[in-house]
C-alpha cells in the first residue's frame, strides 16, 4: 500500500475541563468556556484545510487527514499552533493524537487507540493553561487562581485574560445557539444576565442532560458516513429540543409592549456533544424534562449495516436557590444523572422510551450535601431510596398530574405528620385514614387513587410527596 491510499486520522480533545470551564461561578463565563472548546474543534477545518471533520462533541474532534505521509507532522504541529492561539491558548488545554488506520481495522478501534494516545499525553500534560507573565497586583476575582490582567475588570471585580476572554464569548452565544434553532430567525427574546433575575423570587432547577450509552452506538458506526450520519441525528434532536424548550419559556412569559423583546428566563451552561446543562425556574423544571424527552425519542439511528439503535437520554436535576454556588450544583447533578443511568435496560439495540430517565434532588431547604449525591438521599429520605426520587420519560406526566391532585386536596400538614412516624419507624395507617376523612367526599376517590399510584404499595414514598409537595407547581404542563 502506498503511502497516498493510506488514511490517517486525527484526534483532538480539551482535557482539564475544571481549570478551564468550572473555575468560576460566574454564568457567562461557563457558557463562554464551554462554547469556545465547541468552537475550536468545529474552527479547526477551516484554519487547517487538510482536515475533514468525520465527529465533532463538545470538546473533542476526530478528523481525517488529507494529505500525504510526509506532511503529517507538520499538519499536527499546524493543528497544536492553532490550538495554543488566541482565544484557546489564554485558558485551555488540549491534547493532539494521530495515527494510521490499520488495514482491516474498523473506525471504533482506531478511534479507541487515538483515544489512548490521548490520555496517554494528558498524563504528561500540565492540568493548568499558564498565563503570560504581567506585572499585576491581585488574582483573579472571579476564578481566584490567574492574576489579574490589567486593566480588565468585570462587575467591579479584577479579572484575568482568560475569564475575560470566555466572558465575552459567553454573551453571544446564547444568541447563536438559539438562532440555529429557529434556522436563523429566532424570535425578539433578551437573557437575563443573572440567576436571580430568572428565578424572580422562586427557586431555580439545574438541569444536567447526557445521552445514553452513545459511546456504545459509535462502536456499532463502521465507516466515516456513519459517524457523521450519527452527529448529524444527534445535534439535529438537541436543536429540536432546544426550541420546544425556548416556545415553552417564550409562552410562559407576560405579553411583552410591542417595541421590547421578551426576557428569556433560561440559562444555558453546557451545549454540545451528547452533554447538555440548562437552569430554568422551578416551577417549569418538569415542563422543560417532558418536553426534551419528548423530542429527542421522536427518531433512532440507523447504520448502513442496517443496525437500528434507540436514542435515549438520562438527567439530573436539582432544585435549589438561586444563591448556591454553580459549580457545586452542577456537580451535584452530574452525579443524579449517573444515578438515573444505573437503571438503563441493556444495550441500545434494546432501549426504549423508559430508558429516558431522570433523578432529581430537592436542596431548596439546605446548601451543602456531605458525601456523595446517592448516599445523601439514601440517609436523608430514609426509609426511602434513591430509586424512589429516579423516574422515566413516561412517568412525567402522570406523576405531576396526582401529585396536583394530592397537593389541592389533601392536607399538607398531615403529609409531614406522615412523614416524621416514617422516619421514626413508626405506623401511618391510623393517621393516613384520619387524614383522608378530612377530604371533600367529592374528590376523596380521585385522590386515593393519585396517591395509590405514587405509593405503588410502598409506603415510604410518602417522603416522595412530601418532597415533591413545593416542586410541582400549580399549572398543568
Amino acid at each position: 500500500m502506498n503511502s497516498s491510499s493510506q488514511e490517517w486520522y486525527l484526534r483532538i480533545e480539551a482535557v482539564n475541563l475544571d481549570h478551564s470551564v468550572y473555575d468560576t461561578n460566574d454564568i457567562s463565563t461557563i457558557r463562554g468556556g464551554s462554547s469556545l472548546l465547541l468552537d475550536a474543534v468545529h474552527k479547526l477545518t477551516e484554519s487547517i484545510g487538510k482536515l475533514q471533520a468525520v465527529s465533532i462533541g463538545a470538546s473533542t474532534g476526530l478528523y481525517k487527514i488529507n494529505a500525504q505521509e510526509i506532511e503529517i507532522q507538520f499538519i499536527e504541529q499546524a493543528v497544536m499552533t492553532f490550538l495554543r492561539s488566541d482565544p484557546y491558548g489564554h485558558f485551555a488545554t488540549f491534547v493532539v493524537a494521530i495515527t494510521k488506520k490499520e488495514p482491516g481495522e474498523s473506525m471504533p478501534e482506531m478511534s479507541s487507540r487515538l483515544m489512548a494516545k490521548c490520555e496517554w499525553q494528558q498524563y504528561q500534560t500540565p492540568s493548568f493553561s499558564f498565563p503570560a507573565y504581567a506585572e499585576t497586583d491581585a488574582e483573579c476575582g472571579l476564578s481566584g487562581a490567574r492574576p489579574w490582567c490589567k486593566p480588565l475588570t468585570i462587575k467591579d471585580k479584577k479579572i484575568s485574560r482568560a475569564v475575560h476572554t470566555r466572558w465575552e464569548q459567553g454573551r453571544s452565544f446564547r444568541n447563536s445557539l438559539y438562532n440555529q434553532c429557529f434556522d436563523g430567525d429566532a424570535p425578539d427574546i433578551e437573557f437575563t444576565n443573572d440567576l436571580n433575575k430568572l428565578a424572580q423570587n422562586e427557586d431555580i432547577a439545574v438541569i444536567h442532560f447526557d445521552g445514553n450509552r452513545f459511546g456504545s452506538i459509535r462502536d456499532h458506526c463502521y465507516d466515516e458516513i456513519d459517524y457523521r450520519n450519527f452527529d448529524k441525528k444527534v445535534q439535529g434532536l438537541q436543536q429540536k429540543a432546544l426550541k420546544s424548550i425556548i416556545d415553552y419559556a417564550i409562552e410562559k412569559e407576560p405579553e411583552k409592549p410591542s417595541d421590547n423583546p421578551i426576557q428569556l428566563r433560561l440559562e444555558t451552561l453546557l451545549w454540545g456533544g451528547d452533554e447538555i446543562e440548562l437552569v430554568v425556574p422551578a416551577s417549569r423544571a418538569w415542563a422543560t424534562l417532558k418536553r426534551f424527552f419528548e423530542e429527542t425519542s421522536k427518531l433512532s439511528f440507523q447504520t448502513n449495516a442496517g443496525t437500528r439503535l434507540n436514542l435515549t437520554y438520562s438527567a439530573g436535576i436539582v432544585f435549589c436557590r438561586h444563591n448556591l454556588p454553580i459549580l457545586q450544583v452542577r456537580r451535584y447533578a452530574e452525579q443524579l444523572c449517573a444515578i438515573a443511568k444505573k437503571q438503563l435496560s441493556g444495550e441500545p439495540e434494546k432501549f426504549t422510551s423508559h430508558d429516558n430517565r431522570f433523578a432529581y434532588l430537592n436542596m431548596s431547604s439546605f446548601d451543602l450535601i456531605e458525601r456523595d449525591v446517592e448516599s445523601f438521599i439514601a440517609s436523608f429520605h430514609r426509609p426511602a431510596t434513591v430509586e424512589d426520587f429516579t423516574f422515566t420519560m413516561n412517568e412525567i406526566g402522570q406523576l405531576h398530574r396526582d401529585m396536583l391532585t394530592i397537593i389541592r386536596s389533601f392536607p399538607k400538614n398531615k403529609v409531614y405528620e406522615i412523614v416524621e412516624l416514617l422516619q421514626r419507624g413508626a405506623s401511618i395507617e391510623s393517621l393516613e385514614e384520619r387524614a383522608l376523612k378530612m377530604v371533600d367526599s367529592a374528590t376523596k376517590q380521585l385522590l386515593e387513587e393519585a396517591i395509590s399510584r405514587i405509593l405503588d404499595d410502598r409506603k415510604e414514598r410518602w417522603l416522595l410527596i412530601g418532597d415533591l409537595w413545593n416542586l410541582i407547581g400549580t399549572q398543568a404542563l
